[in-house]
C-alpha cells in the first residue's frame, strides 16, 4: 500500500488522513460524527430561522393591533357626536350641545364609559392656540374657554384622533332663545401599547 496524496487541493489533508492513517472502525466513527454535527448545524440553522420568522410576524401582530386600536376610536368618535349624552336636542347630525357637555366634566363615571383614554372639545376661539394658551372650561367660565376636558386618564403613550363637530348651545339675547353654534373639534385619545 503505498501513501499517494490526492490531486484535490480542498480536502487534501483530510482525505490523507482519512484514507491512508486511521483504520476503517476509526473512519466509521469519524463520519458518524460529522453526520451528527451536520445535522446540528442544519437544526440550529432552521432554529434561527423560525425565530427570525417569528420575530417579524409578531413586530406585524403589533402594528396592527395599533391600526385596528385607532381605527375603533375613529369609528366610535364619528358616532359620538349623535350620542344621547352630546346630541343637539333639534337631532342636528354631527351637533354637540355644549351645555350637556359642560355638565359632563369632572364625571369619573364616564371614564369607562367611552373606549377612549381622553376625552376633549377644543372650541373654534382655541383654534390656533398653543396647549398653554387654551383655557380650559368649567362651570365658572363657560362659555368664555377654550377647551372642555370631559375626562383625561392621562396616559404615556396616546394617540389623539379628532373629528370636526358644530358644538351649539342655548342663548338668550333681544328677548329670543336662539342655537349659537360654532364649529369645533372633538378629540378622542387612544392608548397604544408599546412594543417591548
Amino acid at each position: 500500500m503505498k501513501n499517494k496524496m490526492p490531486n484535490k487541493k480542498s480536502n487534501l489533508l483530510f482525505d490523507f488522513v482519512i484514507n491512508n492513517i486511521l483504520p476503517k472502525s476509526k473512519l466509521s466513527q469519524l463520519r458518524i460524527q460529522e453526520m451528527s454535527f451536520m445535522l446540528l448545524a442544519v437544526f440550529l440553522f432552521f432554529i434561527l430561522v423560525g425565530l427570525f420568522v417569528l420575530s417579524i410576524t409578531y413586530s406585524n401582530l403589533q402594528e396592527g393591533a395599533k391600526r385596528i386600536a385607532e381605527e375603533r376610536t375613529l369609528s366610535s368618535l364619528t358616532s359620538l357626536s349623535d350620542s344621547p349624552e352630546f346630541s343637539c336636542t333639534e337631532s342636528k347630525s354631527n351637533c354637540v350641545d355644549s351645555d350637556k357637555l359642560i355638565s359632563l366634566v369632572n364625571k369619573s363615571s364616564y371614564q369607562n364609559f367611552f373606549p377612549f383614554s381622553s376625552l376633549k372639545v377644543l372650541k373654534f376661539s382655541g383654534f390656533g392656540k398653543s396647549e398653554n394658551e387654551l383655557i380650559e372650561c368649567n362651570f365658572a367660565n363657560y362659555p368664555d374657554c377654550d377647551l372642555v376636558v370631559v375626562y383625561d386618564k392621562k396616559v404615556s403613550n396616546e394617540r389623539a384622533i379628532s373629528s370636526f363637530i358644530a358644538l351649539c348651545r342655548k342663548k338668550f339675547e333681544n328677548g329670543y332663545t336662539y342655537d349659537k353654534c360654532e364649529t369645533a373639534r372633538l378629540i378622542a385619545g387612544t392608548k397604544l401599547d408599546r412594543g417591548k
